[in-house]
């Protein structure tokens, strides 16, 4: 498995990209989350390949101080994350964020934290913490499909 940056060349990968109807719901479709970066340059879009397969997406969020995520400037928000609906239940979202502290220090040498905002499902979660070493804020949001938890783990 690995992360790479979208790139222009990777937009026949995105419109095949399937999500649950459920999914939908709660999370952008990578092909909207792609037209916010186009006009955003504080977004980045993130892929993840099994070997040749796109088998999720999420996207970073450089908020620079101006999120009510984080007081921390030097923060990146992990946003959009979702994986294709033919590779569910495979632990590639659990893989992919074990990559991520390493992905971003590569990426971006000024980033030391990153936040991610899931909805609060017990075992995914408790996963996130044990395996990929993010750690709860404590801080929670209402949304419409439950609560939401803030992760943040230092990079």
């Amino acid at each position: 498995m690995y992360l790479t940056m979208y790139d222009d060349k990777h937009q026949t990968l995105i419109n095949n990209y399937c999500l649950s109807e459920r999914k939908l719901r709660y999370v952008r479709e990578p092909k909207i989350a792609l037209s916010l970066i186009k006009k955003d340059p504080q977004r980045h879009a993130v892929l993840v390949f099994e070997g040749e397969h796109l088998v999720a997406f999420l996207t970073l969020f450089e908020a620079k101080g101006s999120s009510p995520y984080s007081d921390n400037p030097n923060c990146l928000l992990v946003q959009d994350l979702s994986t294709d609906y033919r590779h569910l239940r495979n632990g590639y979202i659990k893989q992919a964020v074990q990559l991520l502290p390493a992905f971003v220090h590569q990426h971006f040498s000024t980033i030391d934290q990153l936040t991610i905002i899931v909805n609060e499902d017990k075992e995914f979660t408790q996963a996130l913490r044990l395996e990929a070493g993010f750690k709860d804020t404590g801080h929670k949001l209402s949304h419409v499909y439950g609560s939401q938890v803030f992760l943040q783990i230092p990079i």
